[in-house]
C-alpha cells in the first residue's frame, strides 16, 4: 500500500510565554484542539523574547511542562514587519507538518488583529483568535483555576514607578491599578511570564 506524503496538520499558537498566550492555548483546548504547536521569535542577541523580557530558554522550560512541542525562531530586533513577516514564511513554509490555523492571544485591540489578518491572510494562512473581546472577569476565572504561577516580566517605562517587574500577577493585583492601566496591560503597560506549578 502507497503512504500517503502528506504532512499532518496542527494549529500553531503564537506564544509569547505571558497569560495571553496561556489563555488562548486553555481556550483552543477547551474547543477540542489539544496538541497546537508553540511558535516564540527572540532576540538572537539577548536571547529573551522581545517586549516579554523573558529568556527564551524559559519559554521552552514551559513548553516542556505543557507537554507540547515548542518551535522558536531567532530574530535579529528591532526586526522590520517585512523581515519578520518574510522569517516566519519561511520557516512556517518548512514545517514538519502542515499549518491548520494560525492562533493569537489578542483581547481587544482591533488595529493589531487586522494588521495579522491582512498579513498572514495574504499568506493563505486562516487565522484564530480564542480569547478576543473575552470579558477580563470570565479570564480571571479562567487563570485562577490553573496550575499556574504568573509574574510580571517588563513594565512600560511611563509605570516603572507603580508596577515593579517581579510582581505576582492575579485579580488583587490588577484591582490596585490606577484606571489609566488596563487590568491586562493590553496597551503594552506590562507583561507577564508564567511558571507552570507541579
Amino acid at each position: 500500500m502507497a503512504q500517503s506524503t502528506e504532512k499532518p496538520s496542527r494549529d500553531i499558537l503564537f506564544w509569547s510565554g505571558g497569560k495571553d498566550s496561556f489563555l488562548a492555548l486553555r481556550y483552543l483546548q477547551d474547543d477540542g484542539y489539544n496538541d497546537p504547536v508553540l511558535l516564540t521569535t527572540f532576540d538572537d542577541e539577548s536571547g529573551r523574547v522581545p517586549h516579554q523580557n523573558i529568556p527564551i530558554e524559559a519559554v521552552r522550560q514551559q513548553a516542556v511542562d505543557l507537554g507540547l512541542i515548542s518551535y522558536t525562531i531567532s530574530l535579529s530586533y528591532p526586526a522590520s514587519n517585512r523581515k519578520y513577516l518574510n522569517t516566519l514564511k519561511a520557516h512556517l513554509e518548512e514545517f514538519p507538518f502542515g499549518v491548520n490555523q494560525l492562533v493569537f492571544g489578542d483581547l481587544h485591540l482591533q488595529d493589531i488583529r487586522e494588521w495579522r489578518e491582512e498579513q498572514f491572510g495574504a499568506m493563505g494562512f486562516d487565522l484564530a483568535f480564542p480569547i478576543w473581546q473575552k470579558s477580563y472577569d470570565e479570564l480571571f476565572n479562567c487563570l485562577e483555576q490553573e496550575k499556574v504561577s504568573i509574574r510580571i516580566s517588563a513594565v512600560m517605562d511611563a509605570y516603572k514607578n507603580i508596577i515593579q517587574p517581579g510582581l505576582q500577577f492575579n485579580r488583587a493585583f490588577t484591582e490596585s491599578l490606577p484606571e489609566e492601566i488596563d487590568r491586562m496591560g493590553e496597551n503594552g503597560e506590562f507583561h507577564t511570564e508564567i511558571t507552570v506549578v507541579s
